[in-house]
Order: C-alpha cells, then sequence, then structure tokens
C-alpha cells in the first residue's frame, strides 16, 4: 500500500467535508483543502472519481482550475 495526499473538500450540495487521495505531489500523508493543495497535489485530485458524499449520497468531482467540487446530475 502506497503512501498519498488528502484533499478535504465539501460537498457541493450539503457541504459535508469529504476527504479525497491524491497520488500525485509529495505523498507525504499531508492534509490540504481546496485553497491550500499545491498545485502537484491538485494534479490527481479526482483520482478516485466521481466522489460520493457519505451523508446526502451525491456524486462529485473537483473542478481542479477552479478548484471547487461540482455536482454530478444522477445518483445510483
Amino acid at each position: 500500500m502506497g503512501v498519498y495526499d488528502s484533499i478535504t473538500v465539501k460537498c457541493p450540495k450539503c457541504k459535508t467535508e469529504i476527504d479525497c487521495q491524491s497520488k500525485s505531489g509529495p505523498c507525504e500523508l499531508s492534509y490540504y483543502n481546496l485553497e491550500t493543495a499545491p498545485a502537484s497535489v491538485m494534479y490527481d485530485a479526482n483520482r478516485h472519481a466521481p466522489f460520493k458524499c457519505y451523508y446526502c449520497g451525491v456524486f462529485f468531482f473537483i473542478d481542479t482550475d477552479r478548484r471547487l467540487t461540482i455536482q454530478l446530475p444522477w445518483k445510483l
């Protein structure tokens, strides 16, 4: 199992905080938010996208250029 960094984002619907893994960048088990994450970590922010909010069930991805979460129009 490899190491990674985490980016804490908010669900675009209910604002629950969710940690997303990135395996680009330094991979030092560091935690960032969308505002503080280095560009090298943001590069792989959607590695496991689409993300699912555990609270409300919404699926979303991270817009790495604008540094925000985008809700997808479907649910499973």
